[in-house]
């Protein structure tokens, strides 16, 4: 019974990793942009990342 259960954590783990990897990719700048902002990061950070400035990452984080 533990051996099936490892393999199917090992599955779902093994099946998720793309999915997650596909979000990532797919994510916007505004996303990222708020998802930062939530985190706890500044908007200069923000903008130096996402290569704009800091009232633009504000508008973004805000929007």
């Amino acid at each position: 019974m533990a051996t099936a259960t490892c393999i199917a954590a090992t599955l779902l783990a093994v099946l998720s990793v793309p999915f997650a990897v596909v979000l990532w990719l797919t994510e916007s700048k505004y996303q990222k942009a708020r998802r930062w902002h939530k985190a706890g990061a500044t908007y200069k950070l923000i903008g130096e990342r996402l290569g704009c400035h800091a009232t633009t990452a504000k508008r973004w984080s805000l929007a």
